[in-house]
């Protein structure tokens, strides 16, 4: 189960608050996706959504467990965003390896 939560959403989790883009679910675990941290440039958000959706299956395809491929889909929601257009902002495959490597010291 993957749950986008638009720009985020304050929740509280075991008495602490933590600001979450998305909710993933499999049979064994769960977690709410705290944002990579990536800014934001324009208000036009059309294509977000789809482009979280990508980022997600590429992780699947790439073997990585859930939370990883939640992160991934909020790598590349956030690249969306830093340009106009729906698909402007997608990075290509150095981009992401980078930002990737960046947030948590491996490979992609």
């Amino acid at each position: 189960i993957v749950v986008t939560l638009g720009g985020g959403a304050e929740l509280k989790l075991d008495s602490q608050m933590i600001n979450a883009v998305a909710y993933v679910r499999d049979k064994k675990e769960e977690y709410f996706i705290e944002p990579t941290g990536r800014e934001v440039i324009k208000e036009d958000k059309i294509g977000t959504g789809d482009a979280f959706a990508a980022g997600f299956l590429y992780g699947l395809l790439k073997g990585k467990g859930i939370r990883r491929c939640g992160s991934l889909g909020d790598i590349v929601a956030r690249f969306s965003l830093t340009r106009q257009g729906a698909r402007e902002g997608f990075p290509a495959h150095p981009e992401l390896s980078k930002r990737y490597r960046e947030l948590y010291q491996e490979e992609l």
